[in-house]
């Protein structure tokens, strides 16, 4: 008896220990108020953001008045993330930070370059400086003791609300700048913010940025960029699990100790939330999010929660669409699943299921093969030409891609006002191929079937994903369509973990990879900047440089009027064209294939009823919500 009475004290204790932990949160947040200092200060005058009427008016018509967010919504990724680190390099667990956070300002739905409300109901700029009016009452939601180890102690402050304030915007600034933070997601946005002279807090609500100036001008992606900052959780990235602070003096800009403890921290496995959805554990091999009932800014999760599931390959996510355990297969999509995907509807397996639907467009990506610049094989341009023009594009497109593919020029969307569309592709010109490896001295003089240039043979290695079923099938490709005009090329599929290891180091002749088309206006200075050529973890992966397009880059930077853009812009993509750092081989057609069930998937410069003058041309999924009957 005395047992179970001890037992039933401990459960007793357990679930007071619960209740009274329940009852302080609540308390925080109605405590964490700023003071009325704060709460009388006035938003900006002159605000830059504009209400954005989609979120304000239509979205509400379209999901209808009794809407109440509901379902479950079920995706898939290739690959599994190491961790959730905030600066992970991979473009998944970014994807599940930004649905966890909200930035500065939002991107007006529709419309690239129109920014609004987003963390900030206001900005304002005075000459140099933007001042940032954060909204009151934001709060970062409580960790969980269970999405950590058993045994993990946790101090209680990390069990409680804490309000987003205008520290932990600096804090994330400072955590991209701090030198000693080499890591990808850190490496690659640390250029835009690079001619930031100085982040002011004036209260916990107003921030003031403040930008170089060139010539009397501040940079024209300086609102761009502003807006772009992100909230990082200083209550928990800058202490230790026993609430004890990793450094004493706050310079988290420049010390290497808290930088060392940040890039491995205690944290890293969980997402620290304060926006839409919030973070719901991670099991092996799925990661759940779940509906922020607190969450006041613009859009909203509108399922009430989201699974994703971490697959080896892209054919093992088409099973799980065909099976209904996900609502869509996106943009990894592969050709040859058109065919399957007939084939399928006539099965009686799909006759019990919820139809299918299919929307297609042209995908903000490109694939490309990277020749790397410092490889003895492609430091000269003509040789590059010669790989191009060995490679028969459209071939590749109707053979590999069933037609969903175009040719490109050079790395934008042809969508952009910044694609030359007088640039005509380098033809597929084997013999001209040829001429040029021999113009600059590769000769096949010992009659073997391959080039050598000093003794040297013209033989190579190409990496790409394995795990890429289009990758690998052009690999082969260009073993055989290489070979054609005297050169080796040996292709060496690689695991993700082993090909960014690789990628990092710049460790490579060649590579097959693709690139996703950024939002208007085009970061050019992230990837081919000479900046980054020799920079370890860079986005610079071929080690390009080039003193005009530093110069094309940096006038970008500065320049409002759009015509000045346009001929800047025309500039950067011929030289491209003609330096071919990169084999630009096809945008591809996206194809999106969903369950009837799912509402609000379109494309928004299609709907001019519901989005007039809309550009943006591909679908958004932040928008989907689940149908009933």
């Amino acid at each position: 008896m005395l047992y179970w009475s001890s037992l039933l004290r401990e459960e007793e204790t357990k679930e007071l220990k619960v209740e009274v932990l329940a009852l302080k949160r609540q308390l925080s947040r109605l405590q964490l108020q700023p003071s009325p200092l704060y709460r009388s200060r006035e938003l900006a005058v002159h605000n830059l953001l504009k209400t954005d009427p989609f979120y304000e008016e239509t979205l509400p018509q379209l999901l209808g008045p009794e809407f109440e967010p509901h379902g479950v919504l079920r995706v898939a990724e290739i690959g599994k993330p190491e961790n959730l680190h905030p600066f992970s390099p991979w473009h998944n667990v970014g994807e599940l930070l930004s649905m966890c956070t909200l930035p500065v300002a939002c991107t007006k739905f529709g419309f690239y370059e129109e920014i609004s409300p987003g963390m900030a109901l206001a900005i304002e700029r005075r000459d140099d400086e933007f001042w940032v009016f954060l909204r009151d009452q934001v709060y970062w939601e409580p960790l969980k003791e269970q999405f950590f180890p058993a045994g993990f102690q946790l101090d209680e402050s990390f069990l409680e609300p804490h309000q987003v304030t205008a520290e932990d915007f600096k804090f994330y600034f400072d955590a991209v700048m701090n030198p000693y933070v080499q890591l990808a997601g850190a490496l690659g946005v640390r250029n835009v913010f690079a001619d930031i002279e100085e982040f002011r807090i004036i209260d916990p609500l107003t921030f003031v940025v403040r930008w170089r100036k060139s010539e009397g001008k501040i940079k024209y992606t300086a609102l761009q960029a502003t807006s772009s900052l992100k909230p990082l959780a200083s209550w928990v990235w800058q202490r230790f699990p026993d609430g004890s602070k990793i450094i004493e003096d706050d310079d988290y800009r420049n010390n290497s100790v808290w930088a060392q403890n940040f890039i491995d921290h205690w944290a890293k496995n969980v997402i620290v939330s304060c926006g839409p959805w919030t973070f719901g554990g991670w099991r092996d091999r799925q990661i759940t999010l779940e509906r922020n009932p607190h969450y006041q800014g613009p859009g909203g999760a509108l399922f009430e929660s989201y699974t994703v599931e971490f697959r080896a390959v892209p054919d093992l996510i088409w099973q799980d669409f065909k099976g209904e355990k996900i609502e869509f297969f996106d943009s990894r999509f592969a050709p040859d699943k058109l065919s399957e995907l007939q084939e399928f509807i006539k099965t009686p397996l799909y006759q019990e299921q919820t139809p299918i639907h299919q929307l297609d467009s042209l995908d903000r990506a490109f694939r490309y093969i990277g020749w790397s610049c410092k490889s003895p094989f492609f430091k000269n341009k003509k040789v590059r030409q010669a790989m191009t023009m060995a490679i028969d594009r459209q071939r590749v497109i109707d053979s590999y891609l069933n037609g969903m593919g175009v040719i490109t020029t050079g790395p934008l969307s042809p969508a952009d006002v910044g694609y030359d569309k007088s640039i005509e592709p380098w033809s597929y010109d084997p013999v001209a191929a040829r001429r040029l490896l021999e113009e600059e001295g590769w000769v096949d003089r010992d009659g073997d079937g391959i080039r050598e240039k000093q003794g040297v043979p013209f033989s190579f290695t190409m990496i790409y994903f394995v795990g890429n079923a289009i990758s690998k099938l052009l690999s082969d490709y260009l073993t055989t369509a290489l070979r054609e005009i005297g050169v080796e090329c040996k292709s060496v599929g690689l695991d993700v973990a082993d090909l960014s290891a690789r990628i990092e180091t710049k460790d490579f002749d060649a590579v097959i990879l693709a690139w996703t088309i950024g939002s208007p206006p085009p970061n050019y200075k992230q990837i081919w900047h000479s900046s980054g050529a020799e920079q370890k973890g860079s986005s610079n992966l071929t080690a390009y440089v080039n003193p005009e397009v530093d110069e094309l880059i940096e006038l970008l930077e500065y320049e409002e009027n759009l015509e000045q853009r346009k001929r800047y812009y025309h500039r950067f993509h011929q030289i491209m064209h003609e330096d071919q750092p990169y084999t630009f081989l096809f945008v591809p057609k996206r194809t999106l294939v969903y369950r009837e069930n799912l509402g609000n998937l379109f494309i928004p410069s299609d709907r001019p009823d519901l989005i007039p003058a809309a550009v943006v041309t591909e679908p958004s999924t932040s928008i989907v919500y689940k149908i009933d009957g």
